[in-house]
């Protein structure tokens, strides 16, 4: 049987600035990386007869991307307009892409932007989209 396993570089991470309507792949990537995670509330009483017991509390996203810079890109143009205009963008991220392949979709805003410019490499672009709200697991139409 073939193995079932998504070589990376058919992945995709989009953005929409008007509320989903649209969205814009972002040129350039070379990594994303999405971490969802929950907090853990502490729930020990006497009744836990010596051990720690939890329950499930809150739940966050962030996705951090890494790729190339490109002059006068509009996607990444845009990105760095979200974060110093203080808006928020929809943003998916599709580890393989193509129609009917599953991926995550939520509304994000930006924490950070980095341009980095070695003497001796390509000049890279990174962002962090802090999630607000639920993360959806989403199917590829187009």
């Amino acid at each position: 049987m073939a193995s079932q396993a998504i070589r990376g570089f058919e992945g995709k991470v989009y953005v929409s600035s008007d509320e989903g309507t649209t969205y814009q792949a972002i040129a350039g990537i070379t990594d994303s990386t999405l971490t969802i995670s929950q907090e853990e509330l502490e729930a020990g009483s006497f009744d836990s007869k010596g051990w720690m017991e939890y329950i499930p509390g809150l739940k966050e996203w962030e996705l951090e991307t890494e790729g190339l810079y490109i002059l006068a890109d509009a996607s990444q143009e845009s990105l760095y307009q979200t974060l110093v205009g203080g808006s928020t963008v929809k943003v998916r991220l599709f580890p393989k892409n193509g129609v009917g392949n599953k991926g995550y979709e939520g509304e994000a805003f930006i924490t950070s932007w980095e341009v980095e410019n070695a003497v001796d490499d390509l000049v890279t672009v990174s962002a962090t989209f802090r999630g607000s709200g639920e993360i959806m697991s989403v199917t590829a139409s187009a």
